[in-house]
């Protein structure tokens, strides 16, 4: 268990002040990207609502029906004077069952589930994690308390930079337009995957219509097995990939903000390629491990093992 925390030694348990065993050094924090509208943020400041008033009742009791309040309730008599017996007084419904609602039930579709309606659904837009998985507004107010808060910036029209690395704005925009890999079916989560060009740099530019994020498995395919015999891709200017497989078939994905924060894949500026790019993996070979990661951490863990 130590070792899986990443502990080099055993907690001491001797309970004594002057004990000379080290300690483990304190756990780092755990980041977790929670992506949210500003008026959810705005909601962690809002005064709480005051309490509902207490019931009065509108008129003080009376001395009389206080009595009679304390009477004891009056026993119920069949029509010959007997004592009615609840079991012999059971009677079967007939005809069709009453309805339970006043209105009948209206099915909603997930997007109208998600889009707040003031008096009818929640008030706070619901957030997104990194990976897709929503999360309810108001759990998103409470655990944003606290957190560091970066703005994410839409490019809008703006021109390419000028370089291969994308910044930190814009490289943190395309991860939460896309929360995921963007290959068919994939669903790592955008923090665990590298921001791909598109079209290869440095025929394609660094632009939010020619970046999007692929998990290293897929950005290794695109890189090894694409071309006219492989797997292709194109970028719209609002995030859209539409794929083509080896065998023909195409595949189209969207952003993963789409559905809660459209904003966030308004299209952006258009790119175009500045000449046909060439292969650009010419003396690159793919990459093959000899060991497994499985493998490589049992290894070292076997070599802490002895040295200690």
């Amino acid at each position: 268990g130590a070792l899986a925390h990443n502990n080099d030694r055993l907690a001491c348990l001797c309970d004594t002040d002057d004990c000379p065993a080290a300690q483990n050094p304190p756990s780092t924090g755990v980041v977790v990207y929670v992506i949210a509208s500003a008026d959810t943020l705005e909601e962690r400041h809002a005064p709480p609502l005051p309490p509902p008033p207490p019931d009065v009742p509108s008129e003080p009791p009376t001395s009389d029906s206080a009595d009679r309040s304390s009477d004891p309730a009056p026993q119920v008599e069949s029509r010959e004077g007997v004592p009615a017996d609840p079991a012999d007084e059971r009677t079967a419904l007939d005809g069709d069952a009453p309805a339970m609602f006043s209105k009948p039930l209206r099915e909603l579709t997930l997007t109208e589930a998600l889009t707040p309606t003031p008096g009818r659904l929640a008030s706070l837009r619901p957030a997104a994690l990194m990976g897709g998985q929503f999360l309810p507004g108001a759990i998103a107010c409470r655990a944003t308390v606290g957190a560091t808060i970066t703005r994410i910036v839409h490019p809008g029209q703006a021109p390419p930079e000028p370089r291969y690395r994308p910044s930190k704005k814009l490289a943190d925009f395309v991860r939460c337009r896309d929360l995921t890999c963007r290959f068919p079916g994939c669903r790592v989560p955008a923090t665990n995957c590298d921001v791909d060009h598109t079209i290869p740099w440095p025929w394609g530019p660094t632009a939010a219509s020619n970046l999007k994020c692929l998990c290293r498995r897929h950005h290794l395919l695109k890189t090894f097995w694409g071309g006219q015999s492989g797997w292709r891709d194109r970028q719209l200017d609002d995030g859209t990939i539409v794929w083509t497989a080896p065998d023909g078939r195409s595949y189209i994905t969207t952003p993963g903000s789409r559905l809660l924060f459209p904003e966030l894949s308004e299209p952006t500026a258009s790119v175009v390629a500045s000449e046909v790019p060439r292969a650009h993996t010419a003396g690159l070979t793919m990459p093959r491990r000899k060991t497994t990661r499985a493998q490589d951490r049992a290894s070292r863990v076997q070599r802490d093992r002895e040295t200690a």
